[in-house]
């Protein structure tokens, strides 16, 4: 395997490379991530089984994606592809330090000009791809609540009742989320689609973005994740603000747009999220009934 990826970088770049430096990085139920090297480049590559190579050919494009159309910096795809038996990607190998208050500055000035990026009429995106480890379907809708409710909540219950998870008063709660948003018609921006702390790193006080799950879609469901894991820095908050303000009835939907990577944390992980998913859907159904 080693020896077939030593010839796609090459091919790539454009000169032999001659792996001389080989470090795990980091290891988990489905891939593995290595820092390699030549003596003169530093690559970042990940490993997996061959049959994850679509979610390794989602990731290389969605972040061809935000590196073509976005204002952070992303890492470059080398190559991504599959040979006996693995799947894998190379990236450009960027080594990350702590951020500073301007680089979170940076990143709400930043992320705000992506969301600006707004040359789609509808919502969706050219391909399906993934979050985290599930399926994302991205097919085009004209209307941002049809697009929300099936595409991301419907999707994601389906999934869970073949595990024998349902939502109690599920039925109700896709028919409040549909009335929540019937009327919420915001113009499609690119989104990263997966924007938690564990997707950013700085260079200095450079932002950069990875690991997305791109579509187009409402820009607040990017803010909403910022906030479901831990906020990010006031400082970003405040420069997002000040480049692009939110709509003043951000909040009343973020609980929604959180409901989405709740259930499919649920999914993907169990128990703990599946409480929290259902405690989301009580209060949004509170919320509801009490407007």
């Amino acid at each position: 395997m080693w020896h077939a990826l030593q010839e796609e970088i090459s091919a790539f770049i454009g000169r032999p490379f001659v792996l001389s430096e080989r470090r795990l990085h980091q290891t988990g139920p489905r891939w593995q991530s290595y820092v390699v090297g030549d003596g003169r480049l530093s690559l970042f590559v990940k490993i997996s089984e061959s049959c994850h190579l679509e979610q390794l050919q989602a990731e290389a494009f969605g972040l061809a994606e935000l590196s073509r159309f976005g204002p952070l910096r992303s890492p470059e795809v080398v190559c991504v592809g599959a040979t006996r038996g693995f799947a894998y990607l190379v990236l450009e190998y960027l080594d990350f330090a702590a951020p500073s208050r301007l680089g979170w500055q940076r990143l709400g000035e930043g992320l705000a000009a992506l969301h600006q990026r707004q040359d789609q009429a509808m919502y969706g995106f050219d391909e399906d791809n993934f979050i985290g480890n599930s399926p994302q379907p991205n097919a085009w809708h004209k209307h941002w609540h049809r697009f929300f409710c099936e595409q991301r909540l419907s999707f994601q219950l389906g999934m869970l009742a073949e595990k024998g998870l349902i939502l109690p008063q599920q039925e109700a709660l896709l028919d409040c989320a549909c009335r929540l948003l019937k009327h919420h018609q915001p113009t499609p921006s690119l989104l990263h689609g997966d924007l938690w702390r564990g997707n950013i790193g700085f260079i200095n006080d450079q932002p950069v973005f990875y690991d997305p799950a791109c579509y187009y879609g409402d820009r607040e469901a990017d803010i909403a994740m910022t906030e479901l894991f831990g906020r990010f820095d006031p400082d970003f908050y405040a420069a997002y603000d000040d480049t692009l303000a939110l709509d003043e009835n951000y909040e009343s939907r973020r609980e929604l747009y959180n409901l989405y990577h709740l259930l499919n944390h649920a999914n993907l992980f169990g128990e703990h999220y599946w409480q929290q998913a259902q405690q989301s859907a009580s209060a949004l159904l509170n919320l509801y009934h009490h407007q």
